[in-house]
C-alpha cells in the first residue's frame, strides 16, 4: 500500500515545489534512498527521522531538513499519524545560489536549521497561495526563494550533535519525540526528564546545547506551527483554539502568536483563507531589509 502522496503544487524550470503527505504508521527505518537533487524540506505536521552518514535528525514544523545531492538516507517514523511537508528544490546549476552554505561539506549544521515563527507563517501563506491557485510564476519563485534564504540563511538553530555524547543526543531527541507527539501538553521539566533517561536540569542543558533553544522555546515553535495548520483548516473560535493548544487564555495566545508570526491569529486566519503572494512577497522583503 502507497503510503505517501506527492503533489507537486508548482514547476517551473528554475524550481518544483511537492506537497508531500505521508500516512506511515510509526516505525523504523525504511530502505535507503538517493540520487535525488538537493531539496529543502519544511515540515507542517508532526515529523519524520532523517539518518544520513551515520548521524540522525528530526525534522518538525520548527526544524527543516536540507538533503545534499550524493547523499544516501533512509527515512524513520517515530510518530502515529503521519507527517505532511514542503519540499523545495531548484535545478542543479542553482542549487549553491539557492541553498548555498557548502553544500558539499560535511558539517552536521548544514543538514538541519532552525525555522522561526515568522518563517512557518511565510511556508503557510504560500502553501495556501498554491492550494489556490492564487499568484503567478514569478512571484512564486520570489517568495519560495526568498523563504529557502530565509531559512537557511537565517539565525534558527544548528544541530551540534557531535559534541555531544550518545547518550545525550538520544535523551534529546526522545525530549523531542515527547513534545512534538502532544505540543499542547503541560508536560514539565521532571516528567521531560523522566522520559529522556536523564537528570531534567541535564535535560535542559543538553537540549538547548544541541537544538539552540530552550525546551519552552521550542514547544512554543510546536505549538505556533499547530495553530497555523488549525487556521488553515477554517478554525474560527480562537478562544477555543488558545485552550486546545495549551496556552492558559486567548490574550496569552494571541500575544505570543503576534510575537512569533508578526501578526494576530485573526489576520492570520483571513489571510490563509484569502492567499495573496505578492503580499508574501513584500513581508519577506521587509524583513530582509530590516535585517541589514
Amino acid at each position: 500500500m502507497n503510503t505517501s502522496t506527492l503533489t507537486v503544487r508548482f514547476s517551473s524550470p528554475l524550481l518544483r515545489i511537492t506537497d508531500v503527505v505521508c500516512r506511515h504508521p510509526r516505525g523504523g527505518c525504511g530502505c535507503e534512498r538517493g540520487g535525488e537533487r538537493t531539496h529543502l524540506a519544511l515540515l507542517r505536521r508532526r515529523g519524520f527521522g532523517y539518518h544520513v552518514n551515520g548521524r540522525s535528525v528530526i525534522g518538525d514544523p520548527a526544524t527543516a531538513l536540507l538533503y545534499r545531492a550524493g547523499d544516501t538516507y533512509r527515512i524513520s517514523h517515530p510518530f502515529e499519524g503521519g507527517d505532511r511537508c514542503s519540499v523545495f528544490e531548484t535545478a542543479p546549476e542553482h542549487e549553491e545560489e539557492v541553498f548555498g552554505r557548502r553544500l558539499g561539506g560535511s558539517l552536521e549544521g548544514d543538514l538541519r536549521r532552525g525555522v522561526s515563527g515568522r518563517n512557518q507563517w511565510a511556508h503557510r501563506q504560500l502553501h495556501a497561495a498554491l492550494q489556490s491557485g492564487a499568484g503567478d510564476s514569478l512571484a512564486t519563485e520570489e517568495a519560495a526563494v526568498r523563504l529557502c534564504q530565509s531559512v537557511l540563511g537565517g539565525q534558527g538553530a544548528e544541530t551540534t550533535t557531535t559534541s555531544l555524547s550518545p547518550s545525550a543526543c538520544r535523551a534529546v531527541q526522545r525530549a523531542r519525540e515527547a513534545l512534538l507527539a502532544e505540543p499542547s501538553c503541560s508536560m514539565g521539566l521532571d516528567a521531560l526528564g523522566r522520559i529522556a533517561g536523564c537528570s531534567p536540569f541535564h535535560l535542559a542543558r543538553i537540549f538547548r546545547r544541541e537544538a539552540g533553544l530552550t525546551l519552552a522555546g521550542y514547544r512554543t515553535q510546536l505549538r505556533i506551527a499547530l495553530a497555523l495548520e488549525r487556521l488553515m483548516q477554517g478554525a474560527s473560535d480562537l478562544s477555543a483554539l488558545a485552550q486546545d493548544l495549551g496556552f492558559s487564555h486567548h490574550s496569552h495566545f494571541s500575544a505570543t502568536f503576534r510575537r512569533h508570526v508578526g501578526v494576530t491569529p485573526s489576520v492570520a486566519r483571513d489571510s490563509l483563507r484569502r492567499p495573496e503572494l505578492r503580499q508574501l512577497g513584500r513581508n519577506l522583503t521587509a524583513r530582509s531589509n530590516s535585517a541589514r
